[in-house]
């Protein structure tokens, strides 16, 4: 217990903790630039209590039984985290989601990707979500 009292919290203040880098990964190898290379998402973590705001919007409280209980639309809760994690490419773009004939990015990115890909988009931002700086590499294997 002495050793505690010896120890300082100075590392845990908000101007000492370390920025969490942008995640790169390529969750298709169908999107590509000018010169035919695969082009990177970018996701950027947010914050615990953005995470609860978005979970607890995509949350409904039913009766069943007589008891209280919540379920969550885990496909919208989904898309809306993907909206706020990824940078590029602008998920919410009118442009982007009027190329594929869709008003919202939960249409989107069932529109625009595969299963498997959808599954890369997936993992990266639990990656993302957890603290996790996987490279691109990392993240295609």
């Amino acid at each position: 217990m002495s050793e505690i009292k010896n120890m300082s919290l100075n590392g845990f203040f908000k101007n000492k903790a370390k920025q969490v880098d942008d995640v790169r990964v390529v969750v298709s190898e169908r999107f590509t630039d000018k010169e035919d290379k695969p082009l990177e998402w970018v996701l950027h973590p947010i914050s615990t209590k953005l995470v609860e705001e978005i979970t607890k919007k995509n949350t409904v409280t039913k009766l069943v039984n007589g008891k209280k209980v919540k379920e969550t639309n885990e496909e919208n809760l989904n898309a809306d985290l993907l909206e706020q994690v990824v940078l590029f490419p602008r998920l919410n773009d009118a442009e982007l989601q009027d190329s594929y004939g869709v008003t919202n990015v939960n249409d989107l990115l069932s529109t625009m990707l595969y299963p498997g890909e959808t599954q890369v988009l997936t993992q990266a931002l639990q990656d993302v979500m957890s603290g996790k700086t996987n490279t691109v590499s990392e993240l295609k294997n």
